[in-house]
């Protein structure tokens, strides 16, 4: 799978690199350097390089470069998963807006998250939840230590992203659904294109290994309903995006988003909507030519 893993800055110097395969070594990072980051390429080129033999699947966070080296024919989608998630983890322990300097002074954290990550090239566990029951660098608080057999659930289980044992004296949940409408519009103040895009927000405070549902009106719901002789109006939704506790197998089934939550704030699903949009505001352009180049 992958053979290495480098975190790069602006100049192209290694700040942190671990290799998990004998297959390629750090002077291929001064290709990357002279043909990816001085050629200028980083923003402008797809975010796959091929240099001699090599793959460079890379990406970018404020002035440093995840790039993940391998030989072999990888599913790239999931490379670059997983350097979304080592992106995320890292925001857990270093803070949303870490920087080359905070990558300094966590050496020993940042080689500790590559190992507990990443095995022989295969990616393993990236939950935060799970991480820091067993790391206890960095600012992520750390929970109280399950015994070694939940440990173990947790880490090969199929929920890492809840562990067992929680408790609250009240059980609480907040649902908050936040919209955002995008419109384009020509001179003459005709619509060109209008989309409204949604995430729900949860912040779930319960006990034990609850399972909830939340309904969901969309296309095929009344496609249902209109074939058995009842109409119900509901939303047409384009695509939509889950959370990986959904369980996508019921929600093929009867439409319902049915879920094992995690424990505080996530997002559970987002969405897009194109038809049917009512817009909550009207724009009327007022365009004035002075010429042919103004």
């Amino acid at each position: 799978m992958i053979s290495m893993i480098m975190i790069l800055n602006q100049k192209g110097e290694i700040m942190i690199s671990r290799q998990y395969r004998d297959d390629v070594s750090r002077v291929a990072a001064d290709s990357f350097r002279l043909q990816v980051i001085a050629a200028k390429e980083a923003s402008s080129q797809p975010p796959v390089k091929r240099i001699e033999d090599c793959s460079f699947l890379y990406t970018r966070h404020r002035n440093m470069y995840f790039v993940a080296l391998t030989k072999s024919n990888v599913n790239p989608a999931l490379v670059f998963e997983y350097l979304f998630q080592k992106i995320r983890v890292l925001k857990a322990y270093l803070g949303e807006e870490f920087d080359e300097n905070s990558m300094r002074n966590n050496m020993t954290l940042i080689y500790e998250l590559m190992d507990e990550t990443m095995d022989f090239g295969y990616p393993q566990n990236c939950a935060v939840d799970v991480l820091r029951l067993y790391i206890n660098l960095g600012n992520v608080k750390p929970q109280d230590e399950p015994e070694p057999q939940q440990l173990t659930k947790q880490i090969t289980g199929a929920i890492d992203w809840r562990r067992e044992g929680i408790r609250h004296k009240k059980n609480e949940v907040y649902i908050d659904v936040l919209e955002s409408v995008n419109l384009l519009i020509s001179s003459t103040g005709s619509i060109l294109r209008s989309e409204v895009t949604g995430r729900v927000q949860m912040n779930t405070k319960l006990t034990g290994m609850p399972e909830c549902k939340f309904g969901l009106n969309d296309k095929l719901v009344i496609e249902k309903e209109t074939a058995a002789g009842r109409k119900k109006s509901g939303v047409e939704i384009d695509d939509c995006t889950f959370h990986r506790c959904v369980r996508l197998g019921k929600f093929d089934a009867d439409r319902t988003i049915t879920f094992i939550p995690p424990d505080g704030e996530f997002e559970l699903m987002r969405y897009r909507v194109n038809d049917n949009v009512n817009l909550p505001f009207r724009l009327i352009p007022a365009v004035q030519e002075e010429g042919q180049t103004k």
